[in-house]
């Protein structure tokens, strides 16, 4: 019974998951332009059997926004286009034009401002035939950022009438001749040779006949990531020669041994020719006082290395601590004593196989890592999934580390069925066993492994893991070889449990930062509610492995684990859907938004004598009902009304002490907060809203005080 209470509170908390997963499907928000804009233009009018023709994307911008060189610096990513292009078609890369160098945040980015042109060649099968019509269809995709950053899309549609031989269009000549010149040129009037000291390339530059007499800014956008954008880019003049020093960025691998990009300078480089780029593609890196191209891999100090495998090796021996793997330790070893009949030699032979086992395991974990991407990963973290996913998982690791519920708690059963293995194939597949139980324990020390051992050339990076790997397996060996210290190791006990727990509190420390770069992420969704519905859901997901943990227990009924299940699904999944990052709007060209300034009284009562109306919004952070009045009433159908009256919407902030917003509230005989206000073409009479708010209810209110808007000419 004590869980069919609890069904209220369940289905409660649906329909309030309900109402806000709509809130968050419904509510637009926009701007007053579209970030980006982009559309499709061809060379040719016609297209003939086999012959290539190009084609431009053209991207616009509103003022202040910016999209994303194909290396996009620090942060973004490049637009792209997918095709679904007829049989036999085929598409060249997408080609960029020259970058500039700016920040966003703090962060340095390559891309590109205004209008921007994208080139891309077609080549059509030789089998078309004179007289038909080919439809060439795709999707253009960007992400456009300003103090924001929005991904946007748009159609892309062509009808390329075929002829025997191609025919220029004149229409898009003019643009074309654009997109060229702000293309990077192919030349041989300028000598450029790279070279590498330390961790820094040297770029080389050395003008022949007809090249401009001095570049200026000139800074190298690599195709590959090569360079570090973090850091600037310095250039001197050595005789008649320019050399440009950047230094290498340590986060790729394995490291580039050719230099590849565009190389800018402000006063372009050769007379004549409008482009400010150069392009460079696999131009080898000599080493210094050398020749021959460097080794991709590169070197790593020493002493960093050392510490990186040392870390490894610790994190593998504190793993064996936890729980779900130190009781095994003894069992193991004693089965090899009864394997071997106390032969020394044969239980040191079955402590090598089960290391060998442990060791392949780690082996192929670090294959699947690579396989996965695992080097792109601070990449990887611009995306809210990933981090939502990363941030889950340390969550729920946290928590079943802290006992709400358990991960692992067969591995002692595990553990014993492997000591009765027969064979050193069994001890081999014991070793991999154990390392399979030992993972849900891992996950916090190989998390930190990882963070250290993610930068290293992909040899060391399987070295690193080999070193945890034989931290791992160090008790199992060395009780191999003297079995008589079985009987030394503590017995286990409460202070495993207290180990553990106290562990997770690095798990903990984990989720608060990844929470933090969530909300920088996804925080601002929602009309800015989408920070309070992320803290709820994670709230609501760990309620719900708390249930998992407290009713789904083998000592239980089978029908309240039953119960305990289901509660725990809905509770999860609910909290999943609060956390999850909102769809993206629909960004449309003129796409209303309530632009909000600050409030003050100055403000309000010079707005109010030029006889404008005046919404203010008393609030705060701390106001749960303001937030909710916020992402149901203030729609995009509330900004276009808004806007055609020509409302000015003023926000007072409470959320930390404000002794004019507590003055004004006052004046208006109220106490609490959310209080809205309407003040209707300049007049000083407040008309105050209802408490809590909805879009119906709140268009209503602004067409009863200011009448229904003028119509648009």
């Amino acid at each position: 019974m004590r869980f069919l209470k609890l069904f209220p509170a369940a289905l409660l908390a649906g329909v309030f998951l309900s109402q806000v997963h709509a809130q968050e499907e419904n509510l637009l928000g926009g701007f007053e332009q579209a970030p980006a804009t982009a559309s499709i233009v061809a060379e040719v009018k016609e297209i003939a059997p086999g012959e290539p023709f190009r084609v431009a994307l053209k991207i616009t911008h509103a003022p202040h926004w910016h999209t994303y060189y194909l290396n996009p610096g620090q942060v973004g990513f490049p637009p792209s286009i997918e095709w679904e292009l007829p049989d036999g078609f085929t598409a060249s890369d997408l080609q960029f034009p020259v970058p500039t160098l700016g920040t966003f945040e703090g962060a340095p980015f390559y891309g590109y401002e205004g209008e921007t042109w994208f080139l891309q060649t077609m080549t059509p099968p030789a089998g078309l035939k004179p007289g038909e019509t080919i439809t060439l269809s795709g999707e253009a995709s960007w992400l456009a950022c300003e103090t924001k950053c929005i991904p946007g899309s748009a159609p892309l549609e062509l009808k390329l009438p075929v002829a025997a031989s191609a025919s220029p269009n004149p229409a898009a000549a003019a643009d074309f001749a654009t997109a060229d010149a702000a293309m990077p040129q192919t030349q041989t009037t300028w000598k450029i040779e790279a070279s590498e000291t330390g961790n820094n390339i040297t770029l080389t530059l050395s003008p022949g006949a007809g090249a401009t007499a001095a570049p200026e800014k000139v800074h190298f956008f690599s195709s590959d990531a090569i360079e570090d954008a973090a850091k600037p880019q310095a250039l001197t003049k050595e005789g008649d020669s320019w050399k440009l020093v950047f230094p290498r960025n340590p986060e790729t691998d394995p490291k580039p041994a050719t230099v590849s990009g565009i190389l800018r300078s402000e006063t372009g480089w050769l007379d004549g020719n409008p482009s400010k780029g150069i392009a460079l593609d696999k131009l080898a890196i000599a080493p210094p006082g050398g020749s021959s191209t460097a080794s991709a891999e590169g070197t790593v100090e020493a002493p960093g290395l050392l510490l990186t495998f040392g870390l490894m090796f610790i994190g593998g021996l504190i793993l064996n601590l936890m729980p779900c793997v130190f009781p095994v330790i003894g069992l193991k070893i004693m089965g090899f004593v009864q394997q071997s009949g106390h032969e020394r030699s044969k239980v040191v032979k079955h402590g090598f196989v089960f290391t060998a086992g442990v060791l392949v395991s780690f082996w192929t974990l670090c294959a699947l890592l690579l396989v996965g991407g695992i080097r792109n990963w601070g990449g990887q973290l611009q995306n809210p999934w990933v981090v939502l996913a990363l941030l889950l998982v340390m969550l729920i690791f946290g928590l079943s580390m802290f006992g709400v519920f358990e991960i692992g708690t067969s591995a002692t059963g595990v553990g014993g069925k492997l000591a009765n293995k027969d064979g050193l194939s069994g001890t081999f597949f014991s070793g991999v066993l154990a390392t399979v139980v030992a993972t849900p324990c891992s996950a916090p020390f190989l998390g930190t492994g990882l963070s250290a051992t993610v930068a290293l050339p992909t040899p060391l990076f399987i070295t690193s893991f080999t070193f945890m790997a034989l931290g791992l397996s160090l008790p199992y060996l060395l009780l191999s070889i003297f079995p008589a210290l079985v009987e030394k190791l503590p017995r286990p006990g409460p202070w495993m449990e207290s180990f553990k727990q106290g562990m997770s509190f690095l798990l903990f420390g984990t989720v608060g930062f990844l929470t933090w770069v969530y909300l920088q992420q996804v925080g601002e969704q929602l009309a800015g509610q989408k920070s309070l519905h992320v803290l709820i859901g994670l709230t609501v997901i760990s309620a719900g492995f708390w249930i998992y943990g407290r009713w789904v227990l083998p000592y239980r009924s089978p029908k309240a684990r039953t119960i305990g299940r289901i509660l725990a699904v809905l509770f999860i999944g609910g909290g999943f859907v609060l956390s999850k990052p909102a769809p993206a709007p629909a960004i449309l060209a003129n796409t209303p938004v309530i632009q909000w300034e600050a409030w003050t009284p100055e403000k309000q009562d010079a707005l109010l004598k030029e006889g404008k109306s005046v919404y203010i919004d008393f609030t705060a952070r701390w106001c749960l009902t303001c937030q909710t009045n916020k992402a149901a009433a203030y729609t995009e159908a509330t900004a276009l009304l808004f806007k055609q009256h020509g409302i000015v919407a003023l926000r007072a902030d409470k959320t930390s002490d404000n002794p004019a917003v507590d003055a004004e509230l006052k004046r208006l005989g109220q106490v609490a907060i959310p209080v809205n206000v309407l003040y209707a073409n300049g007049n000083s009479k407040p008309l105050i809203t209802n408490t809590v708010l909805t879009a119906g209810y709140l268009l209503g209110f602004v067409r009863e005080h200011l009448g229904e808007p003028p119509a648009e000419k």
